[in-house]
């Protein structure tokens, strides 16, 4: 028993000295590794001395010499004291200050029926497509005769057209009219106003009664009603007459 628990003390011994000798390799340091770390440790205590017990340079106080001072305040050199920043009544002094030309943003506005798409896209909030949906829908109509008409261009909405009022107006109202005495159904149903029925249904009374004598003719015609002629009055035109 007792050799038994000698031998297993052995054993233990034995490997824990085996242990130990491996650690010792591990961390085992050649001469010049040695040396480098002896030379790393004085620079660290030297810097921490000097750090400790060597004052120093003070901060350098800006503005502290007469040149200096005269030129951070110009008023110093004739004497006068620096006034403050508010006056009499505690409120700041409104400044005198008139920026450049060029800095100042002016008011762009155009001519709806005359803008292009590049106008149009100096407008806030108009992009690319917007400029062209808006010169498209004026070709359509013939010409804006109202602003209001910027809500009928597809993905305006109130908030969007109301301030590009603000940019646009019409001045030039020489609109594009259709002459309903000649156009065929397909000139007629082009216009945003009208649709297939409504302009095969003016087509048919001109066929069934002959030309129409004046515009206003065509409220007579079955499926225009009010609204619709108040909107599409101003694009029709009886150029050509009645045959005589």
């Amino acid at each position: 028993m007792k050799t038994n628990l000698k031998n297993l003390l052995v054993v233990i011994l034995e490997r824990l000295h085996t242990q130990a000798a491996r650690v010792s390799y591990r961390f085992a340091f050649s001469k010049s590794d040695r040396r480098a770390i002896g030379i790393l440790s004085g620079l660290i205590a030297l810097t921490l001395f000097l750090r400790a017990h060597v004052p120093g340079k003070p901060a350098r106080e800006w503005a502290t010499s007469v040149e200096e001072t005269a030129f951070l305040r110009p008023s110093a050199l004739s004497g006068i004291t620096d006034r403050p920043c508010e006056g009499q009544d505690g409120k700041r002094q409104k400044s005198d200050y008139v920026p450049p030309h060029y800095m100042v943003k002016r008011k762009f506005t155009v001519d709806l029926n005359m803008a292009d798409t590049f106008d149009l896209q100096e407008i806030r909030g108009i992009g690319p497509a917007f400029a062209r949906r808006i010169v498209n829908y004026r070709e359509m109509l013939g010409g804006f005769i109202r602003l209001g008409q910027l809500r009928e261009v597809w993905g305006i909405d109130s908030s969007l057209s109301e301030s590009i009022k603000a940019h646009v107006y019409i001045k030039k109202k020489e609109l594009r009219q259709i002459d309903i005495n000649e156009a065929d159904i397909k000139t007629l149903k082009k216009h945003p106003y009208l649709d297939y029925y409504q302009a095969k249904e003016i087509y048919l009374h001109r066929q069934r009664h002959g030309r129409f004598t004046e515009v206003d003719d065509v409220r007579c015609v079955n499926l225009i009603d009010s609204g619709t002629f108040a909107r599409i009055a101003p694009y029709l035109s009886v150029e050509s007459g009645p045959a005589r």
